[in-house]
């Protein structure tokens, strides 16, 4: 089942670039270091690393991207009722949580697109998988604009634009799986982003789009049913979403990112969610713009999530019935509910490839929706194998308290793999 998944995914991912980069021609292009920012323009065929993939391409413009991650430990508790994210270790022993294929197209200097397909092996032991992203962009245009169009995960703080093989951890932070959704928020639509004319980096983003349909995943069900449905926050239908960030270098060592973000649209219950997000980084690198070195990274992300609910059974669903057929619910009435989360992450990095790393996160909880108070610190040490950063190996702890279930303890070694240059986003 797994291999006839795989083919019609190979084929599927030649057969959609191929009828893009048809239309398209090559020229140069800005790079991106996987994390969203781009270096200066360099030529679009690089010195080829068959080992690492960087600057592997067909034709010199489409340029093709592997990734898996994997994961081995246990929890104290059951991990499945531990994951906010869907490529979480959900299981004692073994996850597979991320098989990753990709297509970077860069055309020329206008014209860009990206592909992702991500999977991973589910709870059933199946494949399960879907296109994360397909999307075109035009850059480089006048007046320090830029256009996007298609699936994209949207630029919302800092978090939500990274795909699982550029987590800094092995798992989701708890804000942004309970806040924008297991796989992250995603829009299907079309996204503006202007470049502000001023000394440092300020750019604006705003998207507009449809939220794609997911697979509902099965969880455990709460012992007591709660008020609201705490599903029914979802975004559904039409999101629009703005993101505002400043990229300042105060020298060649010491550089800064920082702003807002707000996320608006109708949920599963037909009423309105809100999300405001605050954003902010600061990183040393001993080395300064050069590679290598020591450096050090704290990053911090705040969000309120505020949404009109309607109580009882999201609309759609049937009610349970008692003996003789009668319904004995409450006549449905609404509600306004709020929640606070954030989450603060520092890494130290070494030079021979060692970075340690300590992350502290807390989201506040709505009881009536029948989501738990939960705090959380992970310590942990991820080591690189090569000065590229494809292979990488993580030993994780989390230490995670809930006015649900208390205290749990829970131990995760990852190892990832990652092939390919840098990516279109």
């Amino acid at each position: 089942m797994i291999t006839r998944n795989f083919l019609s995914i190979r084929y599927s991912i030649l057969a959609s670039v191929s009828l893009v980069s048809m239309s398209l021609w090559a020229g140069t292009s800005k790079h991106t270091d996987g994390k969203g920012h781009e270096s200066s323009p360099q030529p679009i065929a690089p010195e080829v690393n068959w080992l690492t993939g960087d600057g592997v391409s067909l034709g010199g413009v489409l340029f093709p991207h592997v990734h898996f991650d994997s994961i081995y430990g246990g929890s104290t508790a059951d991990p499945e009722t531990l994951v906010v994210g869907h490529h979480d270790p959900d299981r004692e022993g073994w996850t597979i949580s991320n098989i990753e294929f990709g297509a970077a197209l860069r055309a020329n200097e206008y014209i860009e697109a990206f592909y992702a397909y991500a999977a991973k092996i589910d709870l059933d032991d199946k494949w399960a998988g879907e296109q994360e992203e397909w999307f075109v962009k035009l850059k480089n245009l006048p007046g320090g604009f830029e256009l996007r169009g298609g699936r994209y995960y949207n630029r919302m703080g800092i978090q939500n634009t990274y795909h699982p093989h550029g987590f800094d951890w092995a798992d989701q932070y708890l804000v942004n799986g309970r806040f924008l959704g297991e796989d992250g928020l995603t829009s299907i639509g079309g996204e503006v982003s202007w470049k502000l004319p001023v000394s440092w980096t300020s750019l604006i983003n705003v998207s507009v789009g449809v939220a794609p349909e997911r697979e509902e995943e099965a969880h455990a069900e709460p012992e007591i049913e709660p008020e609201y449905e705490a599903e029914g926050a979802t975004f559904d239908d039409v999101i629009t979403v703005v993101n505002w960030t400043n990229l300042f270098d105060y020298n060649d060592f010491h550089q800064f990112r920082a702003g807002l973000s707000g996320a608006w649209g109708d949920n599963l219950w037909g009423k309105t969610t809100q999300i405001y997000g605050a954003h902010f980084e600061y990183q040393w690198r001993q080395n300064g713009y050069e590679s290598g070195g020591k450096y050090l990274r704290w990053r911090t992300e705040a969000m309120l999530r505020s949404f009109d609910a309607v109580s009882g059974h999201l609309p759609g669903e049937v009610a349970d019935e008692e003996e003789g057929g009668e319904s004995h619910e409450e006549k449905p009435h609404a509600g306004n509910l709020d929640e606070f989360g954030l989450y603060t992450s520092l890494a130290y990095g070494l030079s021979n490839g060692l970075e340690f790393g300590l992350r502290g996160e807390f989201v506040e909880g709505i009881a009536a929706a029948g989501l738990d108070r939960r705090f959380r610190v992970s310590p942990g040490v991820t080591y690189h194998l090569n000065k590229a950063r494809t292979v990488k190996l993580r030993l994780q702890y989390n230490y995670d308290h809930s006015n649900d279930f208390d205290d749990e303890h829970s131990i995760w070694a990852q190892v990832g793999f990652n092939w390919g240059g840098a990516e279109v986003r």
